[in-house]
């Protein structure tokens, strides 16, 4: 019979290992843990940053808001066209031939030819528009607003004034029923925030992006109110009637100013006049930007000015952006299933507000999927817009340089 084997000794164990075992709690937090609080965290960003913007962009897409074909017209009222043009050879011919078609009673077109060095002003004459050439802008004003200035003192026939850049596009019913809109609210001033045409792959992850952004920041129901201090016009289609806009001193009054269509706003909204701001992807097309650094400096001319140089600003767009990067950052760190599920629910919110947002732009919303790029690039390129405000950096826009005003003064 064989004995029992040789007798085995436990292995002893410190005794603060065995401590540390059994304890419940631990004085650190194990990094599965982390991860799962982080993701919990993103997740609740994204949510929380995804139903604002559903309802920021809810209250700018109002029928309301809203301008369209369908509209009432108006086609009594005589309006006069102005275009400052500068290089814009290629362009400016179809925005002519639009504008010599609208049902409104349109009784001149100007086009300021603002020191071209292409075809722009033979271009417009050939689509039928009086040409004048502006005189070259004087030191510390903007060449635009001193373009549109000289048109409007040239196009005398019109009891309203419609100043359209040469990169846009109206249908033929857009300006009539602006004027519409107008007359039923008694406005002086209104613009059209028009669709944004693309010809390249970055144009289309970025452009749209940046009118979500643009939707979520401007409150139009402010905008219009007359008893309220926010103003906005976009220079893009502006139209006023001529009394108010001689009234305030027109854009040679904001000559100065960067963003004169703003400046121009805040002038007639201060003088007790009505503003209409409406979205009519329907009745207008723009491209605004065929490169991406010709992007890159019209927005980094004019963002600070419109959305604010304050660091809180800034914190603000940037807040934005991280709520909608942040799920997706930790969904790469693989959370356990709970914490997951929060940070999918974070992430599809967003994807989905940003999905929507496009196709009710008519933009294509298969890019929407990339929103976090285009997100960081546009929080770039406004971080720059501010650090050029506040150091007074030159920037250069079609050939001129300008220097923006002090961070504390807004032109």
């Amino acid at each position: 019979m064989e004995g029992p084997g040789p007798h085995k000794v436990p292995r002893r164990v410190p005794l603060s290992q065995v401590q540390r075992r059994r304890s419940p709690l631990s004085t650190t937090v194990r990094p599965s843990t982390a991860r799962n609080l982080a993701a919990v965290a993103a997740g609740a960003a994204g949510v929380a940053g995804g139903l604002s913007s559903l309802a920021r962009l809810g209250r700018a897409g109002r029928g309301r808001h809203r301008l369209g074909p369908r509209d009432p017209a108006e086609v009594g009222e005589t309006v006069s066209v102005v275009v400052p043009a500068r290089d814009e050879a290629g362009r400016v011919g179809e925005c002519v031939a639009a504008l010599r078609g609208q049902d409104a009673a349109v009784v001149e077109v100007v086009v300021v030819d603002d020191g071209s060095t292409d075809g722009t002003a033979d271009e417009a004459a050939r689509a039928g528009a009086r040409v004048e050439a502006a005189p070259a802008p004087e030191a510390g004003v903007a060449g635009k607003a001193a373009a549109c200035a000289h048109g409007a003192a040239a196009a005398r026939a019109g009891r309203w004034l419609a100043f359209v850049d040469a990169d846009v596009v109206l249908a033929p019913g857009a300006l009539s029923r602006l004027l519409g809109a107008c007359l039923a609210s008694g406005a002086a001033a209104a613009s059209p925030l028009a669709r944004q045409v693309t010809g390249t792959w970055w144009e289309e992850l970025l452009l749209p992006e940046l009118g979500l952004a643009v939707a979520e920041r401007l409150d139009l129901d402010a905008v219009a109110d007359p008893a309220r201090p926010a103003a906005f016009l976009s220079g893009q289609c502006l139209l006023v009637r001529r009394d108010a806009y001689e009234a305030v001193g027109g854009f040679a009054a904001v000559a100065g100013s960067l963003v004169e269509d703003v400046a121009l706003a805040v002038r007639l909204k201060a003088a007790g006049h009505r503003l209409e701001v409406r979205l009519a992807p329907d009745l207008a097309a723009v491209r605004m930007y065929g490169r991406f650094g010709d992007l890159w400096e019209g927005l980094a001319k004019n963002l600070a000015e419109v959305w604010g140089p304050s660091p809180g600003s800034l914190a603000r767009q940037a807040a934005r952006a991280l709520a909608g990067l942040a799920p997706w950052l930790a969904l790469a760190a693989r959370p356990g299933a709970p914490a997951r599920r929060v940070a999918v629910a974070g992430g599809l919110l967003q994807l989905t507000v940003r999905a929507g947002g496009r196709l009710v732009a008519g933009a294509d919303p298969r890019f929407a999927v990339a929103y976090p790029a285009a997100d960081l690039v546009l929080l770039a390129v406004y971080a720059d817009s501010v650090r050029r405000r506040r150091t007074g950096a030159p920037l250069t826009w079609k050939g001129r340089t300008y220097r923006p005003p002090p961070a504390g003064r807004r032109s």
